[in-house]
């Protein structure tokens, strides 16, 4: 931990804080991470918050029954399926899978014969490969395709590859819906975002996950808060959601 989270952890100080240390320790990180990243939210820090979409009151989700955990939050799996719905995407991209959640609720609300594309590390990649500690705790943890495969779906294709080696050649300017949820620190963020725009068309939507994050999710907040002064980009309040229309991002130094 350096000084930066010390700091910011004292600022969040309260007998409530000081009561979870000493009962749950564990579970401390975590919640005074969420503690500062809504405080950003109200106090208008960061990126501006509006809604990707506006769902039709007669539209339904599916979404799977059991959340596996990977990071993504029930709420922000309910806006990914309501943004798929309402959107209608005919080409779907994320960059990383997990176990496939993710995929999952993509499938489950896009058109039929929708193209779905999710690209992960292989499966035999070794920890020292990983740069981030948290991500070495997710990749150990994964077990890729295994939420699709239980739902008895396979209308995807699962690509095996570092973001940071994969070519987005084959998918310029055709998909409508991309997620960036791959490695966080800045240089893969980065270089996801870059490749991800490229394989944008023009009237699509770009999600990033695991905005507002602190410690070693700092970077990637930081490097979208520094586009965001010449690309339009906005936070999901509640969420570590952050989104942009494609056109602006292809349309930013990167």
């Amino acid at each position: 931990m350096n000084m930066t989270d010390v700091l910011e952890g004292l600022s969040c100080l309260s007998f409530r804080t000081l009561a979870l240390a000493m009962r749950k320790p564990s579970e401390l990180r975590s919640y005074i991470s969420y503690c500062l990243k809504r405080y950003d939210e109200l106090a208008g820090n960061g990126l501006r918050s509006r809604s990707p979409v506006v769902p039709d009151d007669t539209e339904t989700i599916t979404l799977p029954a059991s959340h596996t955990g990977g990071g993504m939050s029930f709420g922000e799996l309910v806006i990914l399926a309501r943004t798929t719905k309402t959107r209608k995407p005919n080409a779907i991209f994320e960059m990383g899978s997990y176990d496939g959640l993710t995929t999952a609720v993509f499938i489950l609300n896009a058109p039929p014969g929708a193209r779905i594309v999710s690209l992960d590390l292989p499966e035999d990649t070794p920890a020292g490969h990983v740069d981030l500690e948290s991500d070495k705790t997710l990749v150990a943890a994964r077990t890729l395709g295994a939420v699709p495969r239980a739902l008895g779906l396979d209308q995807y294709t699962q690509l095996l590859c570092d973001t940071m080696a994969f070519d987005p050649t084959p998918y310029l300017d055709s998909i409508d819906l991309g997620l960036v949820d791959a490695a966080n620190d800045r240089e893969h963020v980065r270089n996801d975002t870059i490749k991800m725009a490229k394989m944008m068309n023009a009237e699509g939507i770009v999600f990033w996950h695991d905005y507002g994050g602190k410690g070693v999710l700092r970077g990637l907040a930081a490097y979208l808060d520094s586009i965001a002064k010449q690309c339009p980009i906005y936070r999901i309040p509640e969420t570590s959601l952050a989104w942009a229309y494609s056109k602006d991002l292809k349309q930013a130094r990167l």
